[in-house]
């Protein structure tokens, strides 16, 4: 499994200019923010999905203040249901425990099985936070940097209006 010390290789291997904050375990964006506070960047909240049979998975990037529009999602999906995926599918598809989901957890995606949304709020905005695979940290990069290294991983970002 990648760990946050193999992402931050991995970024500075690209020569992509991030900064890493440490703190105590956070599982919520809300608890997160108190680490860095003074800090800005999009705040997200990362939402592992599946289909109701199981068989498409799905990583979901959106501001942490706005509610995901489940329908438009099924649509952009075609799926007619999504539920959230259970923590064993969580750890087995992206080797990640609730409250640590993040976009770097697709490196642990060897199957390339998972499809990564990301709302246009996110995607427009400067700089981005997220926990390199570990919830102790937070990763503060720019967006754009983000979602190439992502898409050079081979996890080409749906960019979509959620």
């Amino acid at each position: 499994m990648i760990k946050s010390t193999q992402v931050n290789a991995a970024l500075q291997k690209q020569g992509i200019p991030f900064r890493t904050i440490s703190h105590p375990a956070v599982f919520t964006a809300a608890q997160a923010d108190r680490y860095v506070q003074g800090e800005t960047f999009v705040r997200t909240k990362n939402l592992f999905l599946t289909t109701s049979r199981h068989d498409h998975y799905y990583l979901v990037l959106l501001e942490e203040h706005k509610r995901l529009d489940t329908k438009r999602l099924r649509q952009l999906a075609a799926t007619p249901r999504l539920t959230f995926a259970s923590a064993e599918e969580l750890q087995e598809k992206l080797g990640l425990t609730p409250g640590s989901v993040s976009p770097f957890g697709l490196l642990n995606n060897h199957d390339h099985d998972v499809q990564l949304f990301v709302d246009q709020d996110v995607a427009t905005a400067a700089t981005i936070g997220c926990h390199p695979n570990d919830n102790t940290m937070t990763t503060i990069l720019a967006t754009s940097d983000l979602l190439n290294f992502l898409r050079q991983a081979g996890y080409p970002a749906q960019v979509v209006d959620l």
